[in-house]
């Protein structure tokens, strides 16, 4: 992955472990002298010019005499509750000159197997709403992983701005156990997840409804057994749950 854009420094202190962030503000390095460099995990040779890099060929390095490339500006971070190891290099003072890339294991160990340094926000994160919910904060990372914001979390972030997932959330029966990801709450449409489903979420809170658009109650005219049909399941449910779900009135079927 390589990205350009802007980074809001956070270091984690004693709170580490409590997956507390507190933004201190970016900490990039000065910009890069015009001249040749290489990234450490990366074999490309790159060309700044007035806070500019670009990548060039080999032979454009080779009509330029093979320079020896210097080490870049490059920092190594991380979001604190995510395991992927992203690097930052400094070209330019603009944000906007700034590289990024997310490391596989391999390069991290060429970069000399760096710690990375606690940050509130990756450049291609994305921070979002789901309609079932709207006090809630996410993150989904670049690298899918989602993450559900704290408010220092988002402040470490620099308050930027969420999308809004629309006619999509989670939903829950009030009678019934079930967690459901609505991919189209209108029409209904959804499926039962389970924990690990959740978890990649970042375990968004579901909201609590006693029917679901378009789900059935029915039941067989030669038998008392009532059925529900829904995204969360199509079982035979109990007396229990019927009363928990309002008594609907079941249609009738034939067998």
């Amino acid at each position: 992955m390589k990205v350009v854009g802007r980074v809001t420094a956070a270091l984690v202190g004693a709170g580490l472990a409590l997956g507390l962030v507190v933004a201190v503000g970016t900490t990039a390095a000065a910009a890069a002298a015009d001249g040749y460099y290489k990234q450490p995990f990366d074999a490309t040779v790159w060309r700044v010019d007035g806070g500019v890099a670009r990548a060039i060929t080999y032979d454009e390095w080779a009509a330029a005499g093979f320079p020896q490339p210097a080490a870049s500006p490059t920092d190594y971070v991380q979001y604190p509750w995510s395991w992927t190891i992203y690097a930052v290099t400094f070209w330019g003072d603009p944000e906007s000159t700034w590289d990024w890339d997310r490391l596989t294991e391999p390069q991290w160990r060429a970069s000399g197997s760096p710690a990375p340094r606690a940050v509130g926000w990756v450049e291609g994160s994305r921070v979002y709403r789901w309609e079932t919910n709207f006090q809630e904060l996410f993150v989904e990372a670049p690298d899918r992983t989602s993450h559900k914001l704290t408010y220092d979390e988002w402040a470490a972030a620099g308050f930027r701005p969420p999308g809004w997932n629309h006619n999509s959330g989670f939903l829950k029966l009030s009678w019934a156990p079930n967690i459901m990801r609505m991919t189209d709450l209108k029409s209904g449409i959804g499926r039962s997840i389970d924990q690990g489903d959740w978890h990649r979420e970042g375990y968004p809170t579901p909201q609590v409804v006693r029917r679901v658009a378009n789900d059935h109650f029915y039941k067989y005219d030669s038998s008392p057994v009532i059925y529900y049909q829904g995204p969360a399941f199509h079982r035979a449910i109990g007396y229990e749950e019927w009363v928990g779900a309002g008594t609907p009135s079941p249609e009738l079927r034939s067998p």
